[in-house]
């Protein structure tokens, strides 16, 4: 993309949204103008001709150990180029170190959209892990009751 000023934009910042979605930040290198695209994460993937990691996959990547860090974007950059997606979320992590797929329970998607951002990643993560160590081919509200019951001993009213 080039700016008004005649400069080419730069991809800043690359956040994971609600439901698949990405906020991509660009920011023209000389004038400093700013834009944002929202999209889907997978379509968004067209923005990119190489591997590219939004901040919250990279966080969980960088978490890891390192000799266990270079294995793990090894195995998701391969993953990715085999679905040909250049975007890499936390999403495309889950599905590149799992079995396969598991979809969402429209009911359970809008209760995971309710979930505080600080802690969204982590619980989609838990329970989609969950739903395939059970190999339920989807993820539920009846699951999503059981693991928050496991770990934090709250349960729906009856």
């Amino acid at each position: 993309m080039t700016c008004g000023c005649g400069s080419g934009f730069q991809c800043r910042l690359i956040e994971e949204g609600e439901a698949g979605r990405a906020l991509l930040r660009y920011a023209c290198q000389t004038c400093g103008c700013q834009v944002g695209i929202e999209a889907d994460a997978r379509e968004a993937s067209r923005f990119f001709d190489h591997p590219v990691w939004t901040d919250e996959a990279r966080h969980r990547l960088d978490r890891l150990p390192p000799y266990a860090a270079c294995l793990v974007r090894h195995e998701v950059e391969e993953y990715a180029g085999r679905q040909r997606l250049t975007l890499i979320s936390t999403g495309v992590m889950t599905e590149a170190r799992s079995p396969g797929p598991v979809s969402w329970h429209p009911d359970a998607a809008r209760r995971l959209s309710r979930i505080p951002d600080a802690v969204r990643a982590m619980a989609r993560v838990e329970l989609e892990r969950t739903a395939q160590d059970r190999e339920m081919p989807e993820v539920t509200v009846a699951l999503m009751e059981e693991v928050k019951t496991r770990y934090f001993g709250l349960s729906a009213p009856a």
